[in-house]
């Protein structure tokens, strides 16, 4: 591998760690309700652009797997556990694709798409083990007493039909993902690496007071509504059948199931995941350090980038948006600001 190439995966593997620890909230900040789906995008575009410059995909997406996952674990210490497992999917999926069947938009809309199918069924299989059986009979009961009260009887709609939908929706979200993907890449070859006048560049403040508990706020409201939404048809449509008796039970097992998750499980995973990348720590240091004081430049840059794409609407700002601030990471120089 050439020092060119070396030089711009480090800074690719700078904007992936970005992405999993600080560009989350960017997105938000926008307004954005589609957070996981741009984010989990914007993650496969990266690794394609790792994997298109490497001359050893595998060596150069595992390195820098294991940088992104020890800068998450610096950066972001209590992000979930299953954040980390969601990252490394994407990174061996796109290992098995591209080494297999190289890169090409056959495997590039392949891997957004069973990215995304990933991330929906285990949303749902995360609902099934926390709330149980209990959560599609209360979903089947609400939306039996919804059809009877329309006189809705030549359409039944179920939980598995909403299930399927939502897993036929994040496969097709995938595959357009991929080819917004291919268009992006095929931007970045076009744009002109002409000199940016980085010191117009706006340093907004990246942390926020009060921010931890906002999110414990919206983290207890969540919760509240979800509790809702379970005993709701449960209590009020179900009868006999099911009555209050039913809500404390799903009640009960799921703050059971939660609490020894978070209280059980979890630390000891995380503990693993500490151990297994402590090990590692120590050989990428040089490059977790680079990585570490590139990342208030990086997100200077993609604050640039978006403010310089709002002529474009829509989709098209997007693209233009993820490809510019990709060219000026790579072409930006810290030592001379």
């Amino acid at each position: 591998m050439t020092t060119n190439q070396n030089y711009i995966i480090t800074r690719l593997t700078a904007l992936w760690a970005l992405n999993e620890c600080g560009l989350g909230g960017f997105m938000h900040a926008l307004g954005s309700p589609f957070t996981g789906i741009l984010v989990g995008g914007i993650s496969i575009l990266l690794i394609t652009l790792i994997a298109s410059n490497s001359s050893n995909i595998k060596n150069s997406i595992v390195k820098a797997l294991c940088i992104v996952l020890l800068v998450k674990l610096t950066v972001s210490p209590h992000s979930p556990v299953t954040a980390y497992f969601a990252v490394s999917f994407q990174a061996f999926l796109s290992i098995a694709l591209y080494n297999l069947f190289s890169i090409n938009k056959v495997t590039i809309l392949c891997l957004g798409m069973l990215t995304f199918f990933e991330s929906a069924v285990q949303k749902i299989l995360t609902l099934t083990i926390i709330y149980g059986k209990s959560l599609w009979l209360a979903i089947d009961t609400y939306l039996d007493w919804i059809t009877s009260s329309f006189n809705i009887t030549s359409f039944k709609v179920s939980s598995t039909f909403l299930a399927i939908n939502y897993i036929s929706f994040y496969i097709f979200t995938g595959l357009m993902t991929g080819f917004i993907i291919i268009k992006i890449i095929k931007s970045i070859d076009m744009i002109d690496t002409i000199k940016i006048d980085f010191n117009s560049i706006d340093n907004a403040t990246q942390s926020k007071n009060g921010s931890q508990s906002r999110n414990s706020i919206k983290l207890a409201k969540f919760w509240l509504i979800t509790i809702l939404i379970i005993l709701l048809p449960l209590l009020l449509f179900g009868g006999n059948q099911f009555g209050w008796k039913a809500g404390l039970y799903v009640v009960a097992r799921s703050l059971l199931i939660i609490g020894l998750w978070y209280l059980l499980l979890a630390p000891i995973i995380m503990k693993g995941i500490n151990i297994f990348l402590g090990k590692r720590e120590t050989k990428y240091k040089a490059e977790i350090d680079v990585i570490l004081k590139l990342l208030p430049h990086l997100k200077s840059i993609i604050s640039y980038a978006w403010k310089e794409s709002k002529s474009l609407k829509g989709i098209n700002r997007v693209q233009s948006f993820l490809a510019k601030s990709i060219v000026y990471s790579i072409h930006f120089n810290p030592s001379n600001h």
